[in-house]
């Protein structure tokens, strides 16, 4: 009975403290944690109501601050058996200019907050402080170039260091970017963590170091990377802010910096440029060259390395053809390593070689000029001619023994042969070597195959330069297809050389200036991909079907290239 005299109680008490507090005016306080703040540094504005209050509408906030968190909580206490309720709303916030600004007042339901004013100075530099002390000197970004001044295509060192003397919270770091959408980046290792000094202060400092790769010539610009992270300049308030991550969040973006881009020398052939600060050929052999057999195979492995340079720039080195000497080259292996110093990108080319006969045979001596981004001078890597000395006799079909030639017989006696003797002649004939069989009937369907092919030719039209790009066009899908970007890549240089033979073209990024669309940014992801790590993740089905889907501008007079070009896929 008591216990039930108790809980009827409670729930008067209850519904007594509701309808007063619906019956009274909500009070509404607002404040900040600080006054005044800096630009990119976050402040707190709480929000308190001594009773319960509709929902809060804050979206008149986000004119002149953005809303980093926003939390909620609600709170009943007995004081003396007085009753109170109170409904808390704490914000996170970070202007987005410098200034004097007046928060409004925010409706609560029925019920207004009061308004406020806060004062945001601007950030100090982000280079290092004057001394130590200075607003913002807790920490700071340095960026930097390894040069002022690159040529086209060669390597820029862009070196990202953030410095902090203070226990940074949940710190991020945006990607580096420039205003040439078409610019490659490599990254470089990990970030590194050591200490230096600034002004006297020791600091904390993470480092990370990238290789940009400009496309275009001219003044390149990298933007402002920016970083994020809580800052907390105190102690932990309680036992459980150890655990959780508390303080202000700081938000900081580097000084943009510039660097020159220099055009391809006018002298240079495009197609050839290959601007690195070193370039070196390698040749090996898998046996002794000057003591061969014949019909024995041998492998030649030629090196190709240049720092500064990615292997996907590498061309691919292709040995003329040597009568007598069967070429078998296998596909290309592309590494790259990195260091502080930047890329070196490695190119590994097998051929194998089987000399048909004796003798001696000449390889020719190869040259690959090149461009020294150090002294601004073009430079030629050559490997010399190589002699091969080739013994013995191949064991093959190709060339089989000649068989004794018969000894003539006068007409005379041949009429006057015995049955027997024609008898035996035959049973000669019956008797043959089986490769002479097979020599004759080789023979026969080469015979048949050169006239038909003869033929063929009478009756089919001259190939037009239509069928050649189409042609090209289907090599570029066959490689997308076959999720291949660095056989894409010289497909699609292949194609573009025969669809503008009047422009200059020497990369991904001039192709994509000319067929701008889907095309153009499957072109362009294709190019990112070659330069990140995920290379062999690069998906060409995109690629692909925007080719198929491609329709050149058509000028008067004539259709585009496209239209002898069959979709692969439909």
């Amino acid at each position: 009975m008591v216990s039930r005299y108790y809980f009827s109680r409670r729930l008067l008490m209850l519904a007594g403290i509701l309808f007063l507090s619906s019956a009274t005016a909500a009070n509404i306080t607002a404040k900040v944690d600080r006054d005044p703040v800096l630009l990119n540094e976050s402040f707190h504005l709480i929000y308190e109501a001594d009773s319960d209050v509709d929902d809060p509408d804050f979206s008149v906030l986000y004119q002149d601050f953005e809303v980093l968190n926003s939390s909620q909580s609600t709170n009943m206490r007995s004081v003396n058996g007085s009753w109170s309720l109170k409904k808390s709303w704490d914000l996170s916030l970070i202007s987005k200019q410098a200034g004097v600004f007046t928060i409004p007042s925010i409706p609560f339901g029925n019920a207004m907050s009061p308004s406020l004013r806060i004062t945001v100075k601007d950030s100090p530099s982000a280079s290092a402080p004057k001394k130590p002390g200075d607003p913002g000197a807790d920490v700071f970004i340095e960026v930097e170039t390894d040069v002022k001044q690159a040529w086209l295509q060669s390597q820029i060192i862009y070196t990202i260091r953030l410095f902090s003397n203070v226990p940074v919270g949940r710190p991020t770091l945006s990607q580096p970017e420039t205003d040439d959408p078409d610019t490659i980046f490599f990254k470089l290792g990990d970030v590194k963590n050591y200490e230096a000094f600034r002004q006297g202060e020791r600091y904390a400092v993470s480092e990370l170091k990238f290789a940009a790769f400009a496309q275009h010539s001219g003044k390149l610009t990298f933007k402002p990377v920016l970083f994020e992270g809580l800052i907390n300049n105190g102690r932990p308030r309680s036992l459980f802010d150890s655990f959780t991550q508390r303080g202000t969040m700081k938000r900081l973006r580097s000084k943009p910096i510039s660097v020159k881009i220099r055009p391809i020398p006018t002298k240079q052939n495009a197609a050839q440029w290959l601007p690195a600060s070193q370039l070196t050929l390698i040749e090996e052999w898998s046996d002794d060259i000057k003591n061969l057999a014949a019909g024995e195979p041998v492998t030649r492995t030629i090196t190709l390395s240049a720092h500064g340079l990615t292997a996907e720039q590498l061309p691919n080195i292709k040995d003329k053809d040597i009568s007598g000497l069967k070429q078998y080259p296998d596909q290309a292996t592309l590494n790259n390593e990195n260091s502080d110093q930047g890329v070196t990108g490695i190119r590994v080319m097998k051929m194998a070689l089987i000399p048909t006969s004796s003798g001696d045979y000449q390889l020719p001596a190869l040259r690959l000029p090149w461009w020294n981004t150090r002294t601004g001078k073009a430079e030629v890597a050559t490997l010399p001619a190589t002699r091969l000395h080739v013994t013995g006799v191949a064991n093959t079909l190709a060339n089989p023994p000649l068989a004794a030639k018969p000894t003539p017989v006068p007409q005379t006696a041949q009429r006057n042969a015995p049955a027997s003797a024609t008898r035996v002649s035959l049973l000669e004939f019956q008797q043959a070597r089986p490769w002479q069989w097979l020599s004759l009937g080789l023979a026969l369907i080469w015979l048949v195959t050169l006239l038909l092919w003869w033929r063929s030719r009478r009756r089919r039209p001259a190939p037009t330069k239509q069928h050649s790009i189409a042609s090209l066009a289907r090599a570029v899908q066959k490689s997308a297809l076959a999720n291949q970007p660095g056989a894409t890549r010289e497909a699609l240089l292949a194609w573009a050389a025969a669809r503008w033979p009047d422009a200059a073209i020497a990369n991904l990024a001039d192709i994509a200036q000319h067929c701008e669309g889907e095309l153009g940014t499957a072109i362009r992801a294709l190019n990112s991909s070659l330069y990140s790590a995920a290379a062999d993740q690069w998906q060409g089905q995109p690629l692909a079907a925007a080719l198929n889907r491609y329709r050149p501008p058509t000028h008067s007079g004539g259709a585009g290239d496209n239209s002898a070009l069959e979709p692969l896929y439909k």
